[in-house]
């Protein structure tokens, strides 16, 4: 991820890594803690990077650019995560 965020088009290669781990099944819980370790190692130009992919990733973001769908009210699964 460190890589991904220091490359000239960090916040679209930080997505794809995002993306790609969650597809591997690994936990929002983990990618978070994950990220925000590797936070206090950026450089600060990249802070905002990170933070909007933590955003898109927990759902803190328009419907749109969520990388994990989030339930809304009338869906099944509403209230469950």
């Amino acid at each position: 991820m460190f890589e991904a965020v220091e490359a000239s088009n960090g916040f679209s290669r930080l997505r794809r890594v995002v993306v790609a781990l969650v597809e591997q099944g690994v936990s929002v819980d983990i990618l978070i803690n994950d990220m925000q370790d590797l936070l206090a190692l950026l450089a600060e130009e990249h802070e905002d990077m990170m933070l909007d992919v933590m955003d898109q990733l927990v759902g803190y973001c328009p419907k749109t650019q969520r990388i994990l769908p989030r339930p809304e009210p009338g869906d099944a699964d509403y209230g469950i995560r």
